[in-house]
């Protein structure tokens, strides 16, 4: 479970993002035209959105270095050894290191999916949206399309966790089945 230092902006920040959802509409990672409304709107929310922004890159930052270290200690710590010694063992561990290398790839690729996340969304705060509330905009909306993105590598890396756990499981079962007792 994921504990927030501070609960009150994390609902802050989801209601920002809903409103600003609600208001400008969803849209694509294409630039969009934006009415003098949503202009002004932007222009005259610049301070608090930038603030939220910056919030939230800085809890993602700490988020993604605790993961970060999760994943890679799961990947150095328990898969490698363990199929170091199965190997050493004699074992077939065929399919323990094809699932360990489909978790170095998503491991990969949750890494280059939170640098492009998180590159867009540090352009996105140093942009004065007062004074370019259209730039900030697009470069908000392209940092929410990194950001789904880097959930999405999320969800693989952990399905790639899990199918580790399945091979293990297999060897498992292939171990207790030919040692006789």
């Amino acid at each position: 479970m994921i504990k927030f230092r501070n609960p009150k902006l994390l609902i802050t920040s989801l209601l920002v993002v809903s409103a600003v959802s609600l208001h400008f509409g969803v849209v694509s990672a294409q630039t969009t035209a934006l009415t003098e409304s949503q202009v002004n709107s932007i222009k005259a929310n610049c301070t608090p959105a930038k603030n939220i922004l910056s919030q939230l890159h800085a809890n993602d930052a700490l988020l993604r270095v605790n993961r970060g270290q999760i994943y890679d200690s799961m990947s150095s710590k328990l898969m490698t050894r363990f199929n170091n010694r199965a190997s050493g063992g004699g074992f077939n561990t065929l399919y323990l290191s094809q699932a360990m290398s489909a978790y170095a790839s998503a491991l990969g690729d949750f890494r280059l999916s939170y640098r492009a996340y998180e590159e867009k969304l540090s352009k996105t705060i140093s942009i004065d949206c007062s004074q370019d509330p259209t730039g900030f905009y697009q470069s908000l909306m392209d940092a929410r399309y990194n950001r789904t993105a880097l959930h999405t590598s999320v969800i693989k890396l952990n399905q790639k966790m899990d199918d580790y756990g399945s091979a293990v499981d297999d060897f498992k079962s292939s171990f207790f089945g030919e040692v006789k007792v």
